[in-house]
């Protein structure tokens, strides 16, 4: 299919977004995603889930941090316990529900209405860095129960947050989609 001819390419300046301090920060549960799994252990069809949150309070030499988002990209789709712990799923479900899963929910497993239910929820999250390829990235160490509400994201905010608009866009003109756009390497 030809490209419109009254489509216009315009250029577009690369948006630099330095790591966050190290520290914690509420925020809201933006999208949770589902993404093929990729890596050493995974086999063909596997999946893991993508949670993008979007601080609501921080700043940094004076600039409000609301808004920015922070990604855990690679939470399994299955609960289990490992050497280190609980796993992230684990931890992010019961830091929602502000207690930990009964022997019932973890018997009969979770469902997808209820992690769609968290979504706009707020928790409180730990940020932290990890090093890869000689660049910094944001990494979430730990999941805590908000200890109360802060203003939630408006309407605006949300959609700003949003990346899938640009996802949407690259698809429909037909270019190549970048995964690093829509899924960030941030986790």
């Amino acid at each position: 299919m030809p490209i419109d001819n009254n489509y216009q390419i315009k250029k577009e300046e690369s948006k630099v977004y330095p790591p966050l301090p190290k520290a914690v920060y509420q925020c809201e549960l933006l999208e949770i995603t589902m993404k093929d799994a990729i890596g050493k252990f995974s086999k063909e069809g596997d999946k893991n889930f993508v949670f993008q949150f979007t601080l609501l309070e921080g700043s940094e030499n004076g600039e409000s941090l609301r808004g920015r988002n922070v990604w855990d990209n690679f939470v399994p789709t299955t609960l289990y316990i490992g050497k280190s712990g609980k796993n992230s799923l684990y931890q992010i479900v019961e830091t929602f529900l502000g207690r930990e899963l009964t022997r019932e929910e973890e018997a009969t497993g979770l469902d997808g209405k209820l992690l769609n239910s968290f979504i706009g929820k707020q928790i409180r999250l730990f940020v932290d860095h990890r090093e890869k390829d000689g660049k910094i990235y944001d990494k979430i160490s730990s999941y805590m129960v908000a200890e109360g509400e802060l203003e939630r994201l408006t309407e605006k905010e949300r959609e700003d947050a949003t990346v899938k608009n640009k996802k949407e866009e690259k698809i429909h003109d037909n270019s190549e989609v970048d995964i690093n756009d829509i899924f960030p390497d941030q986790g």
